[in-house]
């Protein structure tokens, strides 16, 4: 199994018993852009076959259409998924004979009239009688129809006319009538299976349409807004979204002011499942380093691939927070492992005899790698940002987690224009005010890198006690805090490229 084919067990269970919930007819399914929602989705829906039967609508291709476009593109791609159902089309045949009559029947005056009107064609005579009398006929016609009062013949043919008139939610034709039937006979033929209407990718419509489209949806979901039931006769309706990123983008568009509770909440009917795939993902990082390919460096061939270290427990650490607090997601580290990861290789020069190599020094490539994976450094800092929010602080518990390193690394870093990076064999002390710490630590030379270690951390001010981090010791410190600033001097490094 690879690792874009994570198990989704324990949360497809979860969204089923959510799905099955007492008149639980609409859903929103929401989580952010690239968690994996459609490929929870598809293979859901592909697990439970046997009680659910899914029709899915991709509304990204409506949104360049007019809105009365829009009611007919669904129709046609709900129609189109049914035929991969194979449902029993209803055919009646009738006999000539039967259809003769019953065509005769209902158009008994226009027959008469047109065999007259060609019968005086073949002798002229029969015009003197037949031409006044359809004349008459004609003109009584609309005398009676200029002062004939009929309310209800006038509401009738209203409602007839807007029934069958294209683009509105209203609209009853043959294609409608169709679906319904269609609907209800899989119904019938599958009376222990649920049907699903599921609109996907909301979340790749652009800000300016979607709205747009959810209005067109929202009217669409009321059938005659009597019984509360789903257009077409669905038994469910799931909408997939980020509903955090379509509240921002509701209010951008319409103020702050305006209540979003009042507009969304008709798309679900009782709450919002949170999609949560983040455990799944954390727990599949092992699977993800071993995935790593890279055709030119051997720290990452022997060392992230292969073993459980510094470099592969650091990652842990960052990704996980990184995906708990939807600053990641599953599309990116999959993407990640699509390309042949080449980390790039700086140099950096201090005043030691010997050069500083990016990817040789830990910390350096850790940032590479999540550079690489962000999309850039740029991204990096916008996801260690909103980490800040979800994380602002964390707990220091004890050396197994390589926090020696984890901290040292980032303090080196922070005092960059006081040591330059020079390794060296005395203890360095670093305080800091704004972030609350005070950390005793060393920069240590590796092959061709350094590497920070702390060795004591206490809380900032000179009567506060230091405690070894080598030891079992349980200290909170702005971890995310720290990281941010690293990035920063890390960004700002003269670096060469070898």
């Amino acid at each position: 199994m690879e690792f874009k084919d994570l198990p989704i067990k324990e949360e497809s269970k979860r969204f089923k018993e959510h799905l099955l919930l007492e008149n639980n007819n609409r859903t929103i399914l929401s989580g952010i852009f690239g968690i994996g929602k459609t490929y929870f989705i598809d293979k859901f829906f592909k697990i439970n076959k046997n009680e659910f039967i899914e029709i899915k609508l991709n509304p990204v291709n409506y949104s360049v259409s007019q809105n009365e476009d829009i009611f007919e593109l669904i129709k046609f791609d709900i129609g189109f998924q049914l035929f991969k159902e194979n449902p029993n089309f209803e055919k009646v045949e009738i006999d000539s004979l039967l259809a003769t009559e019953f065509f005769f029947r209902q158009n008994f005056e226009e027959l008469i009239e047109s065999l007259a009107n060609n019968l005086s064609k073949l002798d002229h005579r029969l015009n003197t009688i037949v031409r006044p009398i359809l004349n008459l006929k004609n003109k009584v016609q609309e005398f009676q129809m200029a002062n004939e009062v009929d309310e209800e013949k006038d509401l009738i043919n209203f409602l007839r006319e807007f029934k069958f008139k294209k683009g509105t939610f209203r609209e009853e034709n043959s294609i409608t009538e169709l679906i319904n039937i269609l609907l209800q006979t899989l119904k019938e033929n599958f009376p222990d299976k649920k049907t699903v209407l599921v609109i996907d990718d909301l979340d790749r419509i652009d800000p300016e349409h979607i709205f747009r489209i959810l209005n067109i949806f929202s009217a669409h979901f009321d059938y005659y807004d009597l019984k509360g039931e789903n257009k077409f006769g669905f038994d469910k309706v799931v909408l997939i979204c980020d509903i955090d990123n379509i509240r921002g983008i509701f209010h951008n568009q319409y103020g702050t002011d305006i209540d979003f509770s009042g507009y969304i909440d008709k798309f679900y009917s009782l709450e919002v499942f949170e999609y949560d795939f983040s455990s799944t993902i954390n727990s599949s990082l092992e699977k993800f380093f071993r995935s790593i390919h890279s055709s030119d460096n051997k720290i990452v061939a022997h060392i992230i691939n292969h073993s459980n270290n510094y470099y592969t427990k650091e990652l842990t650490f960052l990704i996980s927070h990184f995906v708990h607090s939807s600053a990641l997601s599953m599309r990116s580290l999959v993407n990640f492992l699509k390309i042949d990861y080449r980390p790039r290789d700086y140099t950096i020069s201090t005043n030691y005899s010997h050069k500083i190599y990016t990817r040789d020094t830990p910390i350096f490539l850790i940032f590479d790698i999540l550079i690489k994976l962000f999309g850039g450094l740029d991204n990096l800092e916008f996801a260690v940002e909103k980490t800040i929010k979800k994380f602002p602080i964390i707990e220091l518990t004890t050396y197994n987690d390589y926090w020696h390193n984890r901290l040292g690394n980032l303090i080196m870093l922070l005092e960059h224009n006081k040591t330059n990076l020079d390794p060296r064999s005395e203890t360095i002390k670093f305080s800091e005010f704004e972030i609350g710490i005070k950390v005793n630590y060393e920069i240590v030379p590796l092959d061709y890198g350094i590497m920070g270690k702390a060795k004591q951390i206490g809380e900032y001010g000179p009567d506060s006690e230091f405690l070894d981090i080598q030891s079992p010791i349980n200290f909170k410190i702005q971890y995310f805090q720290i990281l941010k600033r690293a990035i920063r001097v890390y960004k700002r490094l003269p670096k060469q490229v070898v």
